[in-house]
């Protein structure tokens, strides 16, 4: 279903949130395959892949990598807020646990890398809460909306994720102009004070997902970045319509 939109493709970074590593059982065998058939994949058309750690792969890849000497910050996304997924599930378990490790970080708030590893410690705190088996639709509803207090932090996040990001980058980016992350399944560009955020979606139901190409000119400082909508046309993904282009 991936294979149009790596055509062309000489570097891929994964923005985290590839498989499902901390699922249980049978699921999390056939996430492991899925994500290794990607690989094979991308290495099969010599295409150099970097991959980073999100929320629910916490265990492999680097926090943070950067783009356009420094320019870009590319991370997941979960380093953006400081209890990294405020609407978990987990966290009103976990909440001491999470409070302490943003405690701890403090002092390194202001690099990125710090931020990554806090939302990996975050993340390894998080022990996921097993759900009891629905039919579906309502499996579907139970694991986005329970519990209550849940939607309330959602809908609160999504509200301001454009601010926070653009914050983020400000006191957390190290001087990069650019942020581009996942995580967040509202999929936006959000821009100010000569600050650009994109977040790219999510392939889950009710999401969408986008892609962020960057061509570099003569000089590696510079290029055009371009964020577009990856749409599913038959049985494939395929590049579609672009939100935005830039100059950098």
């Amino acid at each position: 279903m991936l294979r149009p939109i790596l055509e062309g493709v000489d570097h891929l970074i994964l923005a985290g949130d590839v498989w499902q590593q901390r699922k249980v059982g049978r699921g999390r065998a056939e996430a492991q395959a899925m994500y290794e058939e990607l690989l094979t994949l991308a290495e099969q058309r010599g295409i150099n892949v970097e991959v980073l750690r999100g929320n629910h792969d916490p265990e492999g890849g680097k926090g943070v990598t950067w783009l356009a000497e420094k320019s870009i910050l590319v991370s997941h996304g979960d380093a953006v807020y400081d209890e990294a997924t405020p609407w978990s599930r987990e966290m009103g378990k976990h909440r001491k646990e999470v409070e302490a490790i943003v405690k701890k970080y403090e002092p390194q708030s202001h690099l990125a890398a710090a931020c990554a590893d806090r939302a990996r410690e975050i993340a390894l705190a998080l022990k996921v809460l097993p759900l009891p088996k629905l039919p579906v639709p309502f499996n579907f509803f139970a694991t986005a909306l329970w519990p209550p207090s849940r939607t309330f932090e959602m809908l609160r996040v999504w509200r301001g994720m454009g601010r926070q990001g653009l914050r983020f980058l400000e006191n957390s980016g190290e001087g990069a102009s650019v942020l581009i992350c996942g995580h967040f399944h509202q999929a936006g560009i959000w821009e100010g004070a000569g600050k650009l955020f994109i977040n790219t979606g999510s392939f889950m139901k009710g999401s969408r997902p986008w892609a962020v190409d960057l061509n570099h000119g003569e000089l590696k400082a510079h290029g055009k970045l371009t964020a577009r909508e990856l749409s599913l046309g038959g049985a494939e993904f395929r590049l579609g319509e672009v939100k935005g282009r830039w100059l950098l």
